[in-house]
């Protein structure tokens, strides 16, 4: 069933619940003040003098029936009144009147008296409101009073409300079907641009919703998602045509070493070590451009616990194994290192990236100078340094600057840094050092542990 139809109907019923328990409080509002309007009339009547100064008789008292005295009347036109001896025996008051229905309360009235009593009955047909009083001298009198125009009135007023209430329940359900749709129109552009995206796979259709509720929030972050996989896409596909560029060269180094050692009987013994070297050398850049596009495609670091580290202890880890490995002259300076609540191998891999470009880029006998001040940890070198155009590159997958294209390296280095930044929340960046080389610098966010 449509969104919009549920929500007409559930709108509809709701109103159509709360109109009938309208009408049936108005139903019984009205009859209890009908029933209150005849009970009090009846009240009255027996607080009248032939009543509250009568006594019962076997016959009519003088004045009964036509041409009696009015004064000493016990009804008039708008009453049937009745007489009930001790023994209860009933005398009608007036000729022509309908006899009231006598029951054993009555009769217990009549014979020891007691408070009035109230009652509904049937009397040929017809609804009546009774009252049984006691007289003061003995036996009791019964005031009926007909009550059929009262149920008539009820019935046409539940007649007009229930036509009412129907009306209203029907306008209501109109009025829900056009809000509903109108409220459910902007989902059904949601919908619609979703299903044009699956079957188009055009991430670039974005959704116009000139709204500030909360389908228009929900619009927007329509709109945010598809940018977000309009980038990864893009992402994803420089980076394989990337990767497919970058593993060519070392897949064609590696078939010609391959094609010339099939010629091993033309080649001497030197011949055939530089080349298994070169080879050697080939595989081994080629593994390790392979394991940092995996590393970079999969971001397997982001499933790594966040943990609090101490980033001078870490920095100083990555210069001691630095050291070790190159024999360079690698400088540490520690200025308040910060413990932070981080990442802790990828943290490192980032620093290990960044030591690792410098050492490399630096002349041997210049030294590498690195520094953490807080949470900034800062690298610098004396290499060429890198000029302005190619600054802003640096960080992008497989740019490598025309000095660096030399060195060995796959151009992920850099790359690999940032997106562990971002993932931090950081920033990482490069500028050139005054008197010659670089400074790279990779600021993490001040949460501290």
């Amino acid at each position: 069933m449509m969104l919009r139809i549920r929500l007409a109907l559930v709108v509809a019923v709701t109103f159509a619940i709360v109109v009938v328990g309208c009408v049936y409080a108005a139903h019984v509002s009205a009859r209890n003040q009908l029933a209150a309007q005849t009970d009090h009339f009846l009240l009255q009547r027996a607080q009248e003098p032939a009543f509250t100064h009568g006594e019962s008789k076997a016959a009519p008292p003088p004045g009964f029936g036509p041409g009696g005295n009015n004064e000493t009347q016990f009804a008039k036109p708008d009453a049937v009144t009745q007489l009930i001896e001790s023994n209860g025996t009933t005398h009608q008051t007036f000729e022509g009147q309908p006899a009231l229905p006598v029951n054993e309360v009555d009769k217990q009235i009549a014979a020891h008296g007691g408070g009035p009593q109230l009652r509904y009955a049937t009397v040929d047909g017809t609804p009546y409101r009774l009252l049984t009083v006691a007289l003061p001298n003995g036996g009791a009198a019964q005031i009926g009073r007909s009550v059929a125009d009262s149920n008539n009135v009820l019935a046409t007023l539940d007649v007009r409300l229930l036509l009412i209430a129907l009306a209203g329940t029907l306008v209501a359900a109109a009025l829900a079907w056009l809000i509903a749709r109108r409220f459910v129109r902007p989902v059904e552009q949601l919908t619609d641009a979703a299903e044009q995206v699956a079957q188009t796979q055009d991430l670039a259709h974005h959704i116009d919703v000139g709204r500030r509720d909360e389908i228009g929030r929900l619009a927007d972050s329509f709109n945010t998602m598809l940018a977000a996989l309009e980038t990864s896409r893009e992402q994803q596909r420089r980076l394989v045509i990337d990767a497919s560029h970058e593993l060519r060269t070392p897949l064609t180094a590696l078939r010609t070493n391959v094609e010339l050692l099939q010629r091993a009987p033309d080649l001497d013994d030197a011949q055939r070590a530089e080349l298994v070297g070169a080879t050697q050398v080939e595989l081994a850049e080629l593994g390790d451009l392979v394991a940092e596009l995996v590393e970079l495609a999969t971001d397997a670091r982001a499933e790594e616990p966040v943990t609090p580290v101490d980033l001078g202890e870490l920095t100083a880890r990555v210069v001691d194994r630095y050291r070790r490995r190159t024999g360079r002259v690698i400088t540490l300076a520690l200025t308040d290192p910060a413990v932070c609540s981080l990442r802790a191998a990828a943290i490192e891999r980032a620093v290990s990236n960044l030591v690792d470009n410098a050492v490399k880029f630096s002349p041997p006998a210049a030294s590498v100078e690195v520094a953490v001040v807080g949470h900034t940890i800062e690298i610098r070198d004396r290499g060429e340094g890198i000029d302005t155009a190619d600054r802003e590159h640096v960080f992008d997958r497989f740019y490598r600057a025309p000095t660096a294209r030399t060195q060995p390296g796959s151009g992920l280095g850099l790359a690999i840094v940032r997106q562990i930044a971002e993932l931090h929340g950081g920033t990482c960046s490069i500028e050139s050092r005054p008197g010659g080389g670089s400074i790279a610098r990779l600021v993490l966010p001040a949460v501290e542990h």
